[in-house]
């Protein structure tokens, strides 16, 4: 579970906006539990039927209620503090958790009201569209209007052009007609009088052209300055509307960027987690298969009377049970794993839902460049969700490979005991094959002492291996009252196990310590300082 500052910090974001979120605190517990209404309760009903509506009843009356003055109806016994601390605890949580689901509620709330003022402004954005469309509709008319008013003109000039004009044979003069070439002839050329009118009756010709001429001119800038503010303006909405597009996805990326890296910080931390107790169990394992290895290699001792194996009930037994706590540990990690991964998988279900669900609310008013960028997210999501899954087949395998090796190691344990009964009937028919020799080879060792100063430092060697085999080290200068006693115990039990073997072992054990004991005396008494027995026992 995320911590308050998390949770905050998740919610404040350029997707939620900045809200300020209520201080948290405990509230004291001062009510009683309503007992009558909780024994109404059918709570597997409840379980059944998803009754979310019940629970809603009853949270507050569970979680403010106080239980340390509630005792038993039966004994008048208070309640257990173990119990009591449990109970408390799930209150703490239940608090906490409906104050999260305040949070959570009212930043949904803030978040519909967010919603619902941009599809407000994107319907007045939708009806301004309209307006303005209208608008050019009307432009356009206008301009079309004026269009074929001009080429009205235009062809009205076209007619009284100079092509139709008719021109005076006397002089440089044109007519519009013959009626008024005709005056003009009388008038001009018949004296002074007739034409000086004839220059008169030109002038508001020439006058009416170039005011139709200067109409004209006035309108042709007329519409190109309206159409050339009419494409400023589309210009600057289509640049309006984009620079919201850019704003809104990039609000977006950022949310989703926060969001991818929340969840692969969650999946590193989860990842850690898991390879540390992987580290733990590989090394308890290790340890238990180096004192496997410890015991083995104490199990086989060197004697004068052949090699015996030992055989240490107490020691598997331990061995077994270590084996046994460890597979127990084992299976605890297992479901802890387990339910650690359906947790994560419970949040990245919950997580994608909501993507899911933002991305089809932003959907219909995306870009074709935003319906890509959603679906490269959701590519992302299902990248994701696929090293989930191998995250889970990796630890799947470890555990099968953790099961394996405790598997192995009961086995060899239980194999044991087998393998030393295997030979225990042939090392018992060695031994009495080399009793014969053995006694050879202390009497010829008795007739050369040469011989006998030649092998000491074999025989020291020997002694020096087998006190490293039972974990006394070679240059330790003496042992714990612990390790002694452990080590008293241990040839005490070897002794007994060799006895039970051959009848004749502590009779010749016995000769073998007073002829020891002699030599040492004897030792003693001539001053010389005594290194090691020649014939101490096992």
């Amino acid at each position: 579970m995320q911590s308050p500052a998390a949770t905050a910090e998740g919610l404040s974001g350029p997707l939620f906006g900045a809200y300020t979120f209520p201080t948290f605190k405990f509230q004291p517990r001062r009510d009683s539990m309503d007992w009558r209404r909780i024994s109404t309760l059918d709570v597997d009903r409840v379980a059944r039927e998803l009754d979310v509506a019940t629970l809603q009843e009853n949270i507050a009356g569970i979680t403010f209620c106080n239980l340390e003055r509630e005792v038993c109806s039966r004994c008048g016994q208070p309640v257990d503090p173990a119990l009591l601390k449990v109970l408390r605890l799930a209150q703490l949580i239940i608090e906490y958790l409906l104050h999260c689901q305040d949070c959570l509620s009212a930043s949904i709330a803030q978040l519909e009201a967010r919603l619902q003022t941009s599809l407000g402004q994107q319907q007045r954005s939708q009806q301004e569209l309209g307006r303005q469309a209208d608008e050019l509709k009307g432009v356009r008319e206008e301009s079309r209007r004026r269009r074929k008013m001009i080429s009205t003109l235009q062809q009205l000039l076209m007619q009284t052009g100079t092509h139709s004009y008719h021109t005076c044979h006397l002089c440089d003069k044109t007519f519009m007609n013959a009626t008024f070439l005709r005056g003009h002839i009388q008038r001009r050329h018949a004296g002074l009088d007739s034409e000086g009118k004839q220059k008169k009756q030109e002038q508001p010709v020439e006058e009416v052209l170039e005011e139709l001429r200067a109409k004209l001119k006035w309108t042709q800038g007329e519409l190109e300055a309206q159409r050339e503010a009419e494409r400023q303006r589309q210009l600057q909405e289509a640049e309006i509307i984009h620079q919201r597009e850019i704003e809104a996805k990039k609000e977006f990326d950022e949310w989703k960027q926060q969001e991818w890296t929340k969840l692969y910080g969650e999946i590193d931390k989860l990842k850690k987690i898991f390879w540390d107790e992987f580290k733990n169990v590989a090394n308890q394992n290790s340890s238990l298969e180096e004192k496997l290895r410890v015991l083995q290699s104490h199990s086989v001792m060197e004697s004068n009377l052949g090699s015996l194996r030992n055989e240490e009930s107490e020691e598997w037994l331990r061995q077994a049970q270590e084996l046994q706590a460890l597979r127990e540990k084992a299976e605890i990690q297992k479901t802890e794993w387990k339910r650690k991964m359906k947790e994560l998988h419970e949040e990245h279900v919950a997580e994608k839902r909501e993507l899911q669900e933002e991305n089809q609310r932003l959907q219909a008013s995306l870009s074709q460049d935003q319906k890509k960028a959603a679906a490269q997210s959701q590519r992302h999501i299902s990248a994701l969700r696929a090293q989930l899954q191998e995250q889970a087949r990796i630890i799947a395998s470890q555990e099968e490979m953790i099961q394996t090796l405790s598997l192995r190691k009961v086995e060899g344990i239980h194999e044991m005991p087998k393998a030393v009964d295997t030979k225990e009937d042939s090392t018992e028919e060695e031994l009495e094959d080399s009793q014969d020799e053995q006694q050879k080879v202390l009497a010829a060792l008795r007739c050369n002492p040469t011989l006998l100063k030649q092998l000491r430092p074999i025989l020291e060697d020997t002694l020096e291996e087998k006190l490293e085999s039972m974990g006394i080290r070679k240059d330790a200068k003496g042992i714990s009252v612990q390790t002694l006693r452990h080590l008293e115990s241990l040839l005490r039990v070897q002794r007994e196990q060799k006895a039970r073997k051959f009848s004749e072992f502590l009779s010749l054990r016995g000769k073998l310590v007073k002829e020891v004991t002699s030599r040492a005396k004897e030792r003693q008494k001539n001053g010389a300082v005594v290194s090691q027995p020649d014939g101490q026992p096992p």
